[in-house]
């Protein structure tokens, strides 16, 4: 008796579910979307919830609605829950039978240029996940982004995280063939713009001083978020841009773009793939991982045939 009635005062998960996102982004409306709801479904689960707990949990102020201090206590503590059910849920539908939806973050450009051109390899030989691919420059919130795992390019810091190191990256300047004059190569950066990174600002400074040529202003220049900005700046003959060799592949070998030196810089920072521990035994976030660390192989054999991978 003492359990049927226990039972009786727990709310349901789509109640617990529908207060949570309202909370999380203050909106009835945003939680409706974000669930697939109708703002009214969304308002009635609040009710019910209400109903059960004999109190109010949101102040409705005119347009706005806003949960009370013991209804955001209770939603913080609410969010691990509903995300442990959610692993656990999608682990035993996994038993069995592998596939479904992989939501993957990733940094835009190495999406594009590198990624999705090998993507197609993964899914043939998968063709029970569907791959669902994120892009966005910033780091991405596992808390609140529907996101099991991402492609990151940074430090090896992210917290509650489990980290995979990828690869590294080395940049070499590059520019449009228009843009050799025959002059040495420290008059031509110093004639010429410096394409510069937003998100890498000292990029330029820290190549120069690696190369060891003096200039009055490395951080100069027109500045683009995405690298695939920025390589489309160089191609089109703007200025100088560094880039990472693998990445402008295909401008290289199709004469777009020429490398101006030889002298490449490793960058501090590297590629990582990684997810939050939640996701530790997950079926699909563990083979896309190890899918990728044999990609990065086989390209490792491809360009230095005679060095193990």
């Amino acid at each position: 008796m003492r359990g049927a009635a226990l039972r009786r005062t727990l709310p349901s998960t789509r109640d617990l579910s529908c207060f949570e996102a309202v909370v999380r982004n203050g909106s009835v409306t945003l939680a409706a979307s974000e669930l697939n709801m109708t703002q009214s479904a969304v308002s009635r689960r609040l009710a019910y919830l209400e109903d059960l707990l004999g109190q109010r949990l949101f102040l409705r102020e005119r347009q706005r609605i806003m949960p009370t201090p013991a209804a955001r206590t209770y939603a913080e503590s609410l969010r691990g829950l509903l995300d442990e059910i959610e692993v656990a849920t999608a682990r035993m539908l996994a038993e069995g039978r592998q596939g479904g939806v992989l939501t993957l973050g990733c940094v835009p450009t190495f999406g594009s240029r590198w990624l999705v051109p090998r993507l197609s390899r993964f899914l043939a030989a998968n063709p029970a996940i569907d791959i669902n691919l994120v892009s966005k420059i910033r780091r991405f919130d596992f808390a609140s982004e529907n996101i099991q795992a991402a492609i990151y390019f940074g430090p090896a810091a992210w917290p509650n995280c489990i980290m995979h190191f990828l690869m590294g990256e080395s940049v070499v300047p590059v520019a449009a063939p228009a843009r050799l004059t025959g002059s040495p190569l420290p008059d031509l950066l110093r004639e010429g713009l410096l394409i510069q990174h937003t998100t890498r600002p000292f990029l330029w400074r820290e190549w120069l001083g690696h190369a060891g040529i003096d200039h009055a202003d490395g951080e100069a220049g027109p500045k683009f978020e995405f690298y695939s900005l920025v390589i489309e700046a160089a191609a089109a003959g703007m200025g100088f841009a560094l880039l990472p060799e693998f990445l402008v592949r295909r401008e290289l070998d199709a004469g777009i773009l020429v490398k101006i030196s030889d002298i490449a810089m490793p960058c501090s920072d590297g590629y990582y793939y990684v997810y939050p521990d939640r996701y530790r035994e997950s079926h699909n976030v563990q083979l896309f991982g190890n899918w990728l660390f044999d990609e990065i192989k086989a390209g490792a054999r491809e360009a230095h045939p005679g060095d193990p991978a």
